[in-house]
């Protein structure tokens, strides 16, 4: 159960992140989590879905001048 936690938190941290508008693409987004402490961010936002929702966000965030 705490593993499905940590999980779910690593979720809505990459997205909080991609909101923020200082990360550019899922890349920079995997780096800020691993300097976080959450080394398996980068196998967890591994899929072409989740990437392209991060890129999305973070597009948006920045069009919006987040």
């Amino acid at each position: 159960m705490a593993d499905e936690i940590r999980t779910d938190h690593i979720y809505q941290r990459a997205h909080a992140l991609a909101e923020g508008g200082i990360h550019q693409c899922p890349a920079e987004i995997v780096a800020a989590l691993l300097a976080e402490g959450y080394p398996e961010a980068a196998e967890l936002l591994n899929s072409e879905n989740i990437r392209a929702d991060l890129r999305r966000v973070c597009g948006a965030a920045i069009a919006s001048g987040q």
